[in-house]
Parts: structure tokens; sequence; C-alpha cells
């Protein structure tokens, strides 16, 4: 396995954008998610994708932002998104009511994560355990969704010529604000391994981007959408 990080800058290096993750991830095979037998448990691993993008602190963020990392659907595989967070550095500029809302995300996931730990643990599902731990971890480390009201959705792009699927990230400008000029997200995903049903000529690698749309950083349209491409190259074990 091996991780690597890919950038892509505008020409006054007012603006730059990165993606980094592994890049030679494991897919397993959809069966193995609800296979019990302990050897079969640590072959379903989870991958996080981070995507961060700066911008000069004299642009004054007017619109919301949107921020797309996506993955090919190409022969051999499909990626399974699991959840989406956005990062932040406390105390924030209005620390007491971001405080209040994190206490009421945690409120409310808290008894899910404790019952759903025990249950898949002592159903012979360790994994699964795991996995909501790190959902767990990464909800702690997240924005909370109020007062600042960002939000994920699925969304999928057709880039040269290759379907791809993934998230979407609106983040409207009082959460940049309040973030600051960096601002990074994280995915995190599972790797499914998918024959296709007839023949395809599709590649079995390519890249997984991070595109962000320029012209809503700021109060005036500069250019095209800003695109990081990640080698990506998944091959079944």
């Amino acid at each position: 396995m091996v991780s690597r990080w890919a950038r892509w800058s505008d020409d006054a290096g007012g603006f730059w954008l990165e993606v980094f993750g592994e890049t030679e991830p494991v897919p397993v095979p959809l069966g193995s998610l609800f296979d019990a037998r302990a050897e079969q448990a640590a072959r379903c691993p989870a991958y996080l994708y981070v995507c961060t993008f700066g911008y000069d602190e004299t642009r004054r963020v007017r619109r919301d932002t949107h921020v797309k990392l996506l993955f090919p659907s190409v022969a051999g595989w499909r990626c399974k998104d699991v959840q989406a967070v956005v990062y932040h550095l406390s105390p924030v500029q209005r620390e007491r009511e971001w405080r209040t809302a994190l206490a009421e995300d945690v409120r409310a996931i808290k008894p899910v994560l404790e019952v759903a730990g025990a249950a898949t643990t002592a159903a012979g599902y360790p994994e699964l355990g795991g996995l909501a731990a790190m959902m767990a971890h990464l909800k702690l480390r997240s924005a909370p969704q109020l007062p600042t009201g960002w939000y994920v959705k699925r969304t999928h792009s057709r880039l040269d010529g290759v379907l791809h699927q993934g998230v979407e990230w609106v983040l409207p400008a009082p959460l940049l604000r309040q973030i600051g000029t960096r601002v990074t997200g994280a995915l995190l995903v599972q790797f499914i391994e998918a024959a296709p049903a007839r023949e395809d000529t599709s590649p079995a690698g390519a890249a997984a981007p991070a595109i962000v749309v320029r012209a809503r950083l700021g109060s005036r349209p500069e250019g095209p959408e800003a695109r990081a491409d990640l080698p990506l190259c998944v091959t079944a074990q």
C-alpha cells in the first residue's frame, strides 16, 4: 500500500488544491463485509482520502464553495463511500455555539455506536465495530453542521470519458471564514470487488480527482474548476 498526494495551484499562487490518500487500496468481495470468520474480518479495510484547498486571505469569501472528491467507476471494483467530514481546529471564533452543536451531535450518535460496537463484536463482526470506532473518531474531529449549515451529497461526473462517482461538499461562506484560509475535508471509503457483467474495456486503473469550483470562492469568476488528480491502482487480493 502506498499513500501519495497531488497538488494543483494557479500561476499567481493565490489558490491551491491538494488531495492525498492510498493509491493502491485493496478491494474485497461484497460477501466479506458479512463474513464472521476471524481471518475474513481483517480483509475489510476502510481508507481515508483527504482534500485540502487554500486561498489568499485577501480574497473575501462571499458564496458557497463546492468541493468534489470522485473515484472512477472502472472494471474490477467500485468505491463505497462511508462518511464525510470537515476538519476544524478549536477554538473557533464562535466556539460556544460550535460546542453546543457538536455536543448535540455526540449525544445523538453515542447510543448507536455503543449498541453497534457491542452487537457486532458479540455476533463475530469485529471489523464493523472497528469501523464504528473510526466513524466516531472522525465525527468528533468534524465541524458541526450547525450553525454553519454545511452538508454533503453523493454525486457523479464524467471526466475524460470515464464515469466517476463520489461526494460533494457544500461549504457556506460563514464556515470558511471561521475555519480559515486552509480548508480540509475527509472521506472514509471502502473498495468492493465488482467484475463487469459483460465485457468491459474501461481501464482497471485511473485517477481519483479532487475538484473545487474556483468561481465560487470569491465575488468574481476566476476561471474553470481547479482539479488535482491522485493516481489510483486498485487490485484485488
